[in-house]
């Protein structure tokens, strides 16, 4: 089969979730024969010497090349969503491929109109995240509130209004909305474009639910994972005399790495340690108060490391901790740490209480509460068998290649032209045991 992914950014240039998702996906499929085929945008400096096509992994990669170029915010925001020179190439791709289905994994800054070019292919699209309603994709406030949604854009003026520090414009709130309106309706009509979308948690496809989009061709089904490059987890160790907790993740307000250290803080001095892996290039400012922040002398930044040492990183951690403030959908760091069975220390909130099952699969708290943290961390010192007893629970992930032969399923029935719903998917989204 033919198949052609859709995204915005693709490895080795950018490794983020989505990213390492879709390539590990594509390679799977091209392991087993299929012609797979991945378009994305590539911005270049002028004149720069750089290949629109290429071959990697089996794959054949289609590069949309952009000239790298200052815009102004309105241009900006256009082209999260909007871009003609993309499209054009887009166009090119199509009759020169010919794909026999198309899987759009993120349109975020590519242009949401390549599904209406596609539509006279089959075509289906994961969501990742909150983007096709939310403008910054993450539902999040800037007080780090959580937010309900784009409430017909006025929420959406006051996010954009305080990031650009034009708060000025709050004042005219209606006026200011009009974009965030268009953009969202431009949205919900390109999606019907779309036979089937996929949603790797239950609370993001009630997400959806909830701001409009149709249940009936939203199927719940957890994305797999390359476990080839983690080390394999071995036998269980006995209770570790200090527990080294770890986190790993980008070093951004959101995933409440700040949290974390105040927490830590309030443990004795000897009890544990944290190791914390994370770039802190994307937000320095922020980075650089998470070391002014860490007092307790066994806290460690390690800096960002490769992806392919995640599992040696996991390997020396007896818990891992996700303590975000905002709606987690389906964070591949979990995935991770259960192919490696290391509990979680998690968050209340969004999918991972999914993906974390209380006193099973590790341990959950209320979102940004230090004390509640610091509580949970401070039982799991005092009672370390409990994270060798956790492990015993932590269920087998869902491996790329299980998920790329159900995937391959989808596509042969929409490439029928049948309709797929969640009772026509052979295997079930990720479950942990409770």
């Amino acid at each position: 089969m033919r198949i052609a992914f859709v995204v915005h950014k693709f490895p080795p240039e950018s490794l983020g979730g989505t990213e390492i998702y879709t390539w590990s996906l594509a390679r799977a499929l091209a392991r087993i024969g299929h012609d797979v085929h991945v378009f994305y945008p590539f911005w270049v400096e002028p004149d720069a010497a750089v290949p629109a096509r290429l071959e990697r992994d089996g794959i054949h990669v289609w590069r949309a090349l952009l000239p790298h170029q200052q815009e102004n915010a309105a241009r900006q925001f256009w082209h999260t969503f909007r871009n003609g020179a993309i499209e054009r190439q887009f166009t090119q791709f199509l009759q020169e491929v010919h794909p026999e289905i198309i899987h759009f994994q993120h349109v975020q800054g590519v242009s949401a109109r390549l599904l209406e070019l596609a539509k006279a292919i089959p075509t289906l699209l994961t969501l990742h995240d909150y983007w096709f309603f939310c403008p910054n994709s993450q539902l999040i406030r800037p007080d780090g509130q959580v937010c309900g949604g784009p409430q017909w854009g006025l929420n959406c003026v006051d996010c954009a209004t305080v990031r650009a520090d034009l708060r000025a414009l709050r004042y005219a709130r209606p006026l200011v909305a009009l974009p965030f309106v268009y953009r969202n309706a431009y949205l919900r009509r390109l999606l019907k474009y779309v036979q089937v979308f996929i949603a790797p948690s239950q609370f993001l496809r009630q997400q959806y639910i909830a701001h409009g989009f149709p249940a009936e061709r939203i199927i719940l089904l957890e994305n797999g994972l390359d476990t080839s490059r983690l080390q394999e987890a071995g036998e269980l160790p006995p209770p570790p005399r200090r527990p080294h907790f770890g986190f790993l993740g980008s070093l951004a307000w959101q995933k409440g790495v700040h949290v974390l250290i105040e927490a830590f803080n309030r443990l004795p001095p000897d009890a544990a340690a944290l190791t914390i892996y994370g770039s802190d290039q994307a937000f320095p400012d922020y980075a650089d108060s998470l070391r002014k922040r860490a007092r307790h002398p066994l806290i460690r930044f390690a800096g960002a490391i490769d992806y392919r040492e995640t599992g040696a990183a996991l390997r020396q951690m007896d818990c891992l901790v996700v303590p975000s403030l905002w709606f987690e959908n389906s964070p591949l760091v979990i995935q991770e740490a259960y192919a490696m069975n290391v509990p979680v220390v998690a968050s209340r909130l969004g999918a991972l209480e999914e993906k974390v099952v209380d006193g099973k699969t590790g341990r959950l708290f209320p979102p940004g509460d230090v004390d509640a943290l610091a509580a949970v961390l401070y039982d799991l010192i005092m009672n370390p068998q409990q994270l060798v007893e956790m492990r015993t629970h932590i269920p087998p992930v869902v491996t790329i290649e299980s998920h790329a032969t159900l995937l391959l399923d989808v596509y042969e029935q929409l490439c029928r032209g049948e309709p797929v719903y969640q009772s026509t998917v052979a295997l079930p989204a990720f479950t942990p045991e409770t």
